[in-house]
């Protein structure tokens, strides 16, 4: 068994508990780009009102079979750089993403619905934003070869106040914009107003404050994390189970630090669990790993108007990574190894 170290175990948590989130335009309030005959995107919109537009539906070919693979072509003519997900009633399924005057072809089915937003952020992109015939852009698979177009005028809603996500309004309806108000009001905005009053609260300076965010206490105050080291440095226990050793520590001479002579007093705490992980543990933490995908890791890049900073794919890091939730959370192997990290963490 691979030697782990402390820091890939608590990695490890992080990925277990935290989700993911990909993001979807869903306003109730807001217009869909029109759709011309031919299943096309109208670039150019002129009489029609928002109201208007929202009633507009691409007419179906009936004779398609349902279970007939359809291929579509989305072309970005907008000068931002969007992502492009599949509408799956809930988060959105990211399926990859285009630069202006990009190109690309996805293989679908009738009545599939598609949708863009900006790169990096979760904002759904319009057609005219800021005139009253701005439009939210969905893409609806009708026909055979249809080419959707991400228009040039193209751009953000200036209505700040929107949901994003197909599920927004039922999360909102369980008690999502309590639970997470920080998240729910950037990206539920318009079902958690009644809730929140979010309306106002999706200006970052009013949000992004402990009596807003409702941030509780901080759970490690100072020394808390030395008395945990400490703790495992006396506990045989874990010696025997997982073959604790310690390499450096404040006080090496105490606590039999095995990093040598090169490990001085005031040395920062470096723990080894040499035997962590069974066989199973591991094959599933793998496995699950790939049911999510991985994907390059990303930095944060410019900050929106909404507070929100962009994930660009890095220079620097070469690594991939999955966040492990849904179908991976329910594996045998990764729950597991989750209890024991939450035993031995308390």
């Amino acid at each position: 068994m691979k030697r782990l170290l402390l820091m890939q175990c608590l990695t490890a948590m992080m990925m277990l508990l935290l989700t993911l989130t990909t993001a979807v335009s869903e306003g109730k309030n807001v217009g869909e780009a029109t759709i011309d005959a031919d299943g096309n995107v109208v670039t150019t919109l002129t009489t029609e009102t928002a109201q208007d537009l929202a009633k507009v539906d691409v007419s179906i070919d009936s004779s398609i079979p349902s279970s007939e693979e359809l291929s579509i072509t989305i072309t970005n003519k907008s000068p931002y750089r969007v992502d492009v997900y599949f509408d799956d009633g809930d988060y959105g399924l990211l399926m990859g993403n285009l630069v202006q005057n990009e190109s690309t072809s996805l293989n679908s089915y009738v009545g599939h619905t598609f949708f863009v937003t900006r790169h990096g952020v979760k904002e759904g992109l319009f057609a005219n934003p800021g005139t009253d015939q701005e439009a939210r852009l969905t893409y609806r698979v009708g026909r055979r070869n249809q080419q959707f177009i991400v228009p040039e005028n193209s751009g953000p809603s200036t209505n700040p106040c929107q949901d994003r996500f197909s599920i927004c309004k039922s999360q909102a309806e369980t008690g999502g914009c309590t639970r997470s108000p920080g998240w729910m009001i950037v990206h539920c905005c318009e079902s958690c107003d009644v809730h929140l009053n979010s309306r106002e609260l999706i200006d970052p300076k009013k949000r992004c404050s402990l009596e807003n965010l409702k941030t509780p206490p901080n759970a490690w105050q100072a020394g808390d994390l030395n008395k945990l080291f400490d703790k495992w440095a006396n506990d045989d226990t874990l010696k025997e189970l997982y073959g604790f050793e310690v390499v450096s520590a404040p006080d090496p001479v105490k606590y039999n630090a095995t990093g040598g002579d090169k490990i001085k007093e005031g040395a920062p705490w470096v723990v080894v669990f040499d035997n962590f992980l069974t066989n199973t543990e591991v094959r599933d933490l793998i496995r699950g790993g790939e049911i999510e995908g991985y994907e390059r890791s990303t930095d944060q890049g410019e900050k929106s108007e909404l507070g929100e900073q962009a994930k660009i794919v890095s220079q620097t890091r070469t690594s991939a990574n999955a966040w492990c939730m849904h179908k991976c959370e329910r594996l045998a192997g990764v729950q597991s190894a989750t209890k024991k990290i939450e035993e031995i963490t308390g």
